[in-house]
């Protein structure tokens, strides 16, 4: 009972005492060589943790069963059968479509709600009930209820993704709108400008990089909750396959899906990284 919490606070205080050991300076900023390298170490760490907990040709000689932890040999293992077998590429470009049907959905909606709440305070006023549903309602309430409203159907998973992306999207437009000091709309309306033009040519184009930052981040949520949007009467997507391995047992099926989750999700983090260099060069470092 007590392992977890114990467990916890070592790994704070040895990272504490890396820290101060190590002398680091705060905010100071480290090269892109030294920051891969650091990255690549931890991944190394883990995965050399990993084979140790899971190494041993027998369930006896192993610290961890194969049942919770299977080896990264037995994980590469599953990928022939889940792609021959069960579609795991068709699975793939289904969750895929999902998420970024429900991601652009939400879009659509939250970005120009989120610059009006965060620009007219009777907007605001008005929709404050759905800033307040999506701070405190737990997103898994929505399984339920749009298994209620669309049955088991392929808008029940894109309405659900919807839901999640919007909630997570909605508060940080109206946040990236209010923080444009208000020095930009003061001289804006002092040189004769309209409500609308202040709106659409200062507050929107000056919060609009920090925006694209939020969407890519909500982008990666929608891949966090693919698994929900799937685990109910889904004939594929990587959600049910994760749901058909748990049921069958094959925890290493399972990770194998998890890393096509994880590595999907990292690709398309790094193309929207590309992309807000491409349309943002000025918030580049030189």
């Amino acid at each position: 009972m007590f392992a977890f919490p114990i467990a916890a606070f070592a790994f704070s205080l040895l990272l504490a005492l890396a820290v101060r050991f190590m002398r680091l300076e705060v905010r100071r900023e480290i090269t892109r060589t030294t920051s891969l390298a650091l990255t690549a170490g931890f991944v190394g760490l883990m995965l050399l943790g990993w084979w140790v907990l899971t190494r041993g040709e027998r369930v006896e000689d192993r610290l961890v069963a194969p049942l919770i932890l299977p080896s990264p040999s037995e994980v590469l293992g599953a990928f022939p059968s889940l792609h021959f077998e069960q579609g795991l590429v068709r699975s793939a470009v289904v969750s895929f479509g999902r998420v970024t049907s429900g991601f652009f959905l939400a879009v659509i909606v939250a970005l120009p709600l989120g610059v009006y709440m965060a620009t007219f305070p009777a907007v605001s006023a008005f929709f404050r009930p759905l800033a307040l549903i999506g701070a405190y309602v737990p997103i898994v309430v929505f399984v339920p209820l749009t298994l209620v409203w669309f049955g088991m159907t392929e808008t029940q998973k894109v309405v659900f993704l919807f839901i999640g992306c919007f909630v997570a999207l909605l508060p940080l437009v109206i946040k990236d709108i209010s923080n444009v000091p208000s020095a930009y709309v003061d001289v804006a309306a002092t040189k004769g400008a309209t409500q609308w033009q202040i709106v659409h040519s200062v507050l929107f184009p000056v919060a609009q990089a920090d925006i694209w930052d939020h969407m890519r981040g909500v982008y990666g949520v929608g891949w966090g909750w693919i698994i929900l949007a799937e685990v109910v009467n889904a004939e594929k997507g990587l959600g049910y396959l994760i749901s058909v391995s748990e049921r069958r047992g094959h925890t290493a099926s399972m990770f194998a899906v998890i890393v096509v989750i994880v590595a999907i999700a990292i690709a398309c983090d790094q193309l929207w990284r590309w992309g807000g260099t491409m349309l943002f060069p000025y918030r580049q470092k030189d």
